[in-house]
């Protein structure tokens, strides 16, 4: 569980960083999607990556 956790937060910390270059506008081929949208998914998926942080140590 700790490895998707990982996963889940670096995937989480990717979408960050698409999000704030969409708002910023640096590159322009990219602003199809909102940087509504990649915050709003990145919240998600540091949402889960800490659910699976928690939820690890249940079964050790």
């Amino acid at each position: 569980m700790g490895m998707l956790a990982w996963i889940f937060g670096i995937i989480g910390g990717m979408c960050v960083v698409m999000g704030i270059i969409t708002a910023v506008g640096a590159i322009p081929a990219v602003a199809a999607l909102t940087w509504t949208f990649w915050f709003g998914l990145s919240g998600l998926l540091l949402l889960i990556s800490i659910a699976f942080a928690v939820g690890r140590g249940a079964y050790e």
